[in-house]
């Protein structure tokens, strides 16, 4: 049973319905507990208030003080494994529940140290590269590890927020895919800061020295963590960033007592390797089993989302983002895929010719596409950045990435 649910509270309502709803005062039911509505524009329905943008609701039906009940609620989102008490029995309401989202969640209890958890879902050979790369990581750039939990002044919260914003957009123009948080961005920047005062939502950020790299951030329900939003900078993806950031969440969980790291939606990444359970999120449909009206607008949401489901196990659903993506008007190309290609030639010296060189600054906008390649370059040599130069060639685009033992000559490739 949910103790305390973030989605539950009269800040969150008044936040969601001032940007989605026009700040209408939200519509509560005597009979039912955990969960407040909002009445649809046209049918006899109420949709909980946050729609499918939370983590989760829990809710309890209280029979005696069920009245004439004549229309259909809607509750969004709530995971099979909160084990919300069946209507069945409960006389003057009958409920469909339609399953729609899979979800993943490891049991934190069964592990007494994190050791044990890396033991029992990483093979030996998994756990050294996990290692290795935490290891360069750390080796290579001025590394630290933060957690805001209960406490962030607004101007860090700013910094980290706007970069989680900027890692998003960058991650998915490279999967050249929808993303619906980026479209409800002003709400979640101003939901999120009194969540983690509250100790309702976590923030962990690993920074490269003073620039976030790194970011996720979860929704708290007391001894459950679930996973929100997981981002970071994909000019690190070859030290396994994402990997990182998942393990040291789930060992700061253990440190804390939390029994549940729940995944939360989606069948991507490392979900099924570090998870116990595979479970759903369903939407639950309350309704009147003596009202017409009320069973055909129940019975018809029903097969909505059961259709919407079917297409989804279908994977006709990444067929809908995909085309939403590539119809919307397009701000830059900018961090897609779509660019030139290079030449790479690796070259176990540091002497060379720099005459007609010009030394450059990767952290420069202009020169921001040879950070991958630097970065890579020091996944192999284990450098520090500080100790490599880059330079580029001032008759071509040809440029130099050199480290203490080695250097690689990075040439662009013109189209024929």
């Amino acid at each position: 049973m949910i103790k305390h649910n973030p989605f539950n509270t009269d800040r969150f309502e008044k936040i969601w319905l001032k940007y989605f709803k026009g700040s209408i005062p939200p519509v509560r039911f005597d009979f039912i507990k955990g969960v407040s509505f909002y009445k649809d524009s046209k049918l006899p329905l109420y949709i909980n208030v946050g729609r499918n943008v939370t983590k989760g609701f829990y809710y309890t039906i209280e029979q005696e003080k069920i009245a004439k009940f004549s229309h259909v609620l809607l509750i969004r989102d709530v995971p099979t494994y909160f084990e919300v008490p069946e209507i069945k029995g409960v006389k003057g309401i009958k409920a469909l529940r339609a399953r729609q989202y899979n979800g993943y969640l490891t049991d934190l209890t069964k592990y007494p140290t994190f050791d044990d958890f890396l033991k029992d879902k990483y093979t030996s050979s998994n756990r050294n590269v996990l290692r290795r790369r935490s290891k360069g990581l750390a080796g290579s750039f001025d590394i630290k590890h933060q957690f805001y939990y209960g406490s962030i002044d607004a101007e860090t919260y700013d910094l980290v927020m706007n970069k989680l914003h900027e890692l998003l957009i960058k991650r998915f123009s490279q999967k050249q895919t929808e993303y619906h948080v980026l479209s409800k961005w002003d709400y979640f920047k101003e939901l999120m800061y009194q969540m983690i005062l509250e100790k309702e939502a976590h923030l962990y950020v690993i920074y490269d020295g003073e620039d976030p790299i790194g970011i996720y951030l979860s929704i708290s329900f007391g001894d459950i963590i679930s996973g929100a939003i997981p981002v970071f900078d994909t000019d690190y993806s070859k030290f396994g960033l994402g990997n990182i950031l998942t393990v040291n969440l789930i060992k700061w969980c253990l440190e804390n007592q939390i029994k549940i790291f729940d995944s939360s939606k989606g069948d991507y990444g490392e979900k099924d390797k570090i998870s116990d359970l595979k479970y759903s999120f369903e939407y639950h449909i309350l309704y009147s089993p003596k009202s017409l009206k009320s069973i055909l607008v129940a019975k018809s949401l029903y097969f909505f989302f059961r259709t919407k489901q079917f297409l989804r196990e279908k994977q006709l659903h990444s067929v809908y983002h995909d085309l939403k993506y590539r119809l919307r008007p397009k701000k830059s190309s900018k961090g897609t895929n779509v660019g030139p290609r290079y030449e790479f030639s690796e070259i176990d010296s540091v002497v060379f010719d720099m005459e007609g060189m010009q030394k450059i600054d990767i952290n420069e906008e202009e020169f921001a596409f040879l950070r991958k390649m630097v970065y890579n370059f020091l996944y192999k040599t284990s450098d520090h950045i500080n100790d490599v130069q880059i330079f580029k060639s001032s008759s071509a685009d040809h440029y130099w990435i050199v480290g203490n033992k080695k250097m690689l000559h990075v040439e662009e490739l013109k189209e024929s």
